[in-house]
């Protein structure tokens, strides 16, 4: 039997293992707060893609604890990309274990590359609107895609076949993870979505719709900050990605929700909850490669010491001091 460990099992994760498990995986998911739930009830999802169901991964709490149910053919990591998450999945990691990262962002599979270079590093870019209401319940919208691809996109045969494999397995499990040759350009049209629409809603507070209503600029400097990602994409060699018809199609959606509710990005739902954001694997990635092959971007580097601000007031160090008081 296949077996797979979910590595964060928030709303994505909870998803991720729901459609393995329906293919037959033998599914383990290291659980943070929702260990106690999970390890109870399983996973309750209500999704309008695959209705009402529940199912029962084998919950624990650390990599440590996981080891026990391995070897595991595939690891899946579902957590947010911050620095340090790479190095603590060693333990799980064995010869045949291929890396599928669930991940938000742009470069961050260097890492993983790097302390594994005998393993199947598989890059995913998530669609997936997914949020989880409570400990072990989650509620998921119409949309679910998981586009896989090797990292590098020259790998081996043998991890084009790891790649087609998981891809065969969503597929079992009634989901969709197309398999790309080079997934690269699809991750930068994420990217340039993310940088746009995460960091902008982070810090205005408002939900995409309240943004475009906001002013008058506001849709302007989507497109904007969209082209100036595209720009770096295509100096990184993957010209002609992020086009003006990638930049309208995105605009679409929030446009199309002004009469009836905007979408909350995964930034702005961080920052109401009092949550670090992904602020490096998004925008400082992103701003570090058009640095390298010297582009310009300036909206770019706003945008990224503006969100760096939101997230030292959110989780500062020992540096933070508090506001002098006078009498």
């Amino acid at each position: 039997m296949t077996r797979a460990l979910i590595f964060g099992t928030g709303g994505v994760g909870c998803i991720y293992g729901y459609i393995l498990h329906k293919a037959g995986v033998s599914v383990t998911a290291v659980c943070r707060t929702n260990y106690a739930a999970v390890k109870e009830n399983g996973v309750l999802i209500r999704s309008k893609v695959f209705g009402r169901d529940q199912y029962h991964p084998t919950a624990v709490r650390t990599i440590s604890e996981a080891t026990q149910y391995g070897p595991f053919d595939y690891l899946l990591v579902c957590s947010k990309a911050f620095p340090g998450t790479a190095e603590m999945m060693k333990e799980a990691v064995s010869p045949q274990t291929a890396i599928a990262l669930a991940q938000n962002g742009i470069g961050g599979e260097e890492k993983y590359a790097a302390l594994y270079p005998n393993n199947t590093i598989i890059s995913g870019v998530v669609y997936l609107p997914v949020t989880q209401v409570e400990p072990g319940i989650v509620e998921h919208g119409p949309l679910e895609r998981f586009e896989i691809g090797t990292y590098p996109p020259n790998a081996p045969a043998s991890a084009k076949a790891q790649v087609q494999q998981l891809s065969d397995l969503f597929h079992a499990g009634g989901g969709s993870a197309p398999a790309f040759d080079d997934v690269q350009p699809r991750r930068w049209i994420k990217v340039s979505v993310n940088v746009a629409w995460n960091a902008t809603t982070a810090l205005t507070m408002c939900d995409d719709a309240n943004y475009l209503r906001s002013s008058p600029n506001a849709e302007d400097m989507i497109r904007k900050l969209m082209k100036e990602v595209g720009t770096v994409a295509a100096a990184a060699g993957y010209p002609d990605v992020v086009t003006n018809e990638v930049i309208e199609h995105d605009l679409e959606r929030p446009k199309s929700r002004l009469a009836t509710g905007g979408k909350e990005p995964s930034m702005l739902t961080d920052v109401r909850h009092g949550r670090a954001m992904e602020v490096e694997a998004i925008l400082g990635n992103t701003l570090r490669i058009g640095q390298k092959h010297g582009v310009a971007t300036p909206y770019l580097e706003m945008l990224y010491t503006l969100a760096k601000g939101r997230n030292y007031a959110i989780a500062p160090d020992a540096e933070w001091k508090p506001i002098a008081r006078h009498d």
